[in-house]
């Protein structure tokens, strides 16, 4: 009994959980579609910027502290993570430095409009990417570095929050890494477009994902670790920061998990192809937005642990290690909702069973490798997927059908144990009753004489059958009436 009701309160919490979870924990409304929002390591500040030309900063309770107006629409944030420096990049062509007070530090303009910045982890470092296809790299106060013309190539890039490599994906298939965007250390060339790129923080490895319908990983050295096929053109990657969880998306609505060997962790089928993703430093948990207006929280394993579907489009998600999500929308607002309950401390993926691969190391002396897959593709079994249309996900129908199905359960079992005594009622007996022959008074038997005349009775008493009470012989065995046993 006891351990019925403790599963029945469990999974009565988890479905409050998810309904909890459902609800943003705060939200607020811009002028304008948000593009870019950002969050400090722990949580406490979260940067945005917004199409009605304002950079905003707010406290982890959505509070406002301050809002900064730009030229124009503000198209990407990006923030140290201890928060105390903000970057923007906005399309009046400038880079902005903001302290955390909001203090306006510099401002930079660049050859055309910024939709890309990022800052180094202690601040010093700024890079932007322009829509003419330039990079720029940056001091802390706003000199330019080093800049790189793409000539119209550039269709991806990425940049190491140092400044010190930009690896950049071409619109003629090309991945180019450069040390300092001046000093070309190595070209691969693909077999389509190179669409996603993504470096860890010391550009050990660098993945890629091209139209070509394969994810790459490579070495500093520009070595090829490995390269896996996907369903259809590789749109999106995302590789987190020690470079063991390798995370791509497919047009065809596939998402995948590769470990740093190359191995698949996952496959899963969304309803839509993914636009935005944000993956926890070490691959545990990945928040994927998708065009459907569907964000979906799964685990290395590809379990769904809450999804959550928007009446508008997601244009930038951002997963704290704490659990908060932050979510830059098209409906001109912010949201801020708590997954802290579905974030565990412990790792919810298989460590790596392989030896790690030593990416310091080319396997080829000097030349950069050729465009051939370098590992057998690897087959897995892909989870089932769990899909939701409508308002209510089905993530929330399970544990209330789970709690239906034990309550009548519980209800079976009660009553199997309850156990019906069969009560067994018993006739009374008619007692052998003796009349007097004279006066007709009842006499016990063995009486000689009766109480109540006093004649004699020997050889006068008439018997009574004890079953129906008709008159028997003296020395009958059997009623004559009812034939029962006397």
């Amino acid at each position: 009994m006891k351990k019925i009701t403790l599963f029945l309160i469990i999974m009565l919490n988890l479905s409050i959980i998810s309904v909890y979870a459902d609800d943003p924990t705060w939200s607020f409304e811009t002028g304008d579609d948000v593009a870019s929002v950002v969050a400090s390591s722990d949580g406490a500040n979260i940067a945005a910027g917004s199409y009605d030309n304002n950079v905003y900063l707010f406290n982890k309770n959505g509070n406002q502290l301050w809002k900064f107006q730009t030229g124009s629409n503000v198209e990407s944030v990006s923030m140290t993570p201890n928060g105390q420096f903000i970057v923007a990049g906005s399309w009046d062509k400038r880079v902005y430095l903001f302290n955390k007070s909001g203090q306006k530090l510099w401002d930079k303009e660049l050859s055309d409009q910024v939709f890309q910045v990022n800052i180094s982890v202690d601040g010093s470092y700024i890079t932007a990417i322009t829509k003419d296809y330039s990079i720029f790299v940056l001091d802390r106060d706003g000199n330019i570095l080093a800049s790189y013309d793409s000539k119209d190539r550039l269709a991806t890039s990425s940049v190491t929050p140092n400044g010190s490599n930009i690896a950049v994906g071409t619109k003629d298939s090309n991945i180019i890494l450069f040390s300092g965007p001046v000093n070309r250390l190595w070209e691969y060339k693909t077999g389509g477009n190179v669409q996603s790129i993504s470096m860890t923080p010391d550009a050990s490895l660098i993945a890629a994902g091209a139209y070509d319908g394969k994810t790459y990983l490579f070495n500093k050295n520009g070595t090829l670790v490995w390269s896996n096929s996907t369903g259809d053109a590789s749109h999106l990657v995302s590789i987190n920061k020690t470079g063991n969880r390798i995370f791509a998306a497919d047009l065809n609505g596939y998402v995948y998990l590769f470990d740093s060997t190359g191995k698949q962790l996952l496959k899963r089928k969304l309803q839509d192809k993914a636009n935005a993703v944000s993956m926890l430093p070490n691959g545990d948990y990945i928040v994927i937005s998708s065009l459907d207006r569907t964000i979906s929280l799964i685990n290395g394993s590809g379990a769904l642990l809450w999804s959550k579907d928007n009446d508008s489009l997601s244009n930038s998600i951002f997963l704290t290690p704490d659990g908060k999500l932050i979510v830059g929308s098209k409906d001109n607002k912010i949201y801020s909702y708590d997954l802290s309950s579905f974030i565990q401390s412990k790792p919810q993926i298989p460590k790596d069973t392989t030896p790690p691969v030593d990416t310091t190391k080319p396997t080829q002396d000097t030349k950069p490798p050729l465009n051939e897959d370098k590992s057998p593709p690897t087959t897995v079994q892909e989870p089932e997927t769990t899909t939701s249309n409508g308002s209510f996900p089905l993530i929330y129908i399970v544990p209330v059908a789970i709690v239906i199905v034990a309550a009548v359960a519980f209800i079976f079992l009660k009553k199997g144990k309850t156990q019906t005594t069969p009560v067994t009622i018993k006739e009374a007996a008619v007692k052998e009753e003796l009349k007097c022959p004279f006066c007709g008074s009842p006499i016990e038997k063995g009486t000689k004489f009766c109480g109540s005349c006093g004649n004699n009775l020997k050889g006068k008493i008439e018997s009574k059958c004890p079953h129906c009470g008709s008159s028997v012989g003296k020395d009958s065995s059997f009623c004559p009436q009812c034939g029962q046993k006397i």
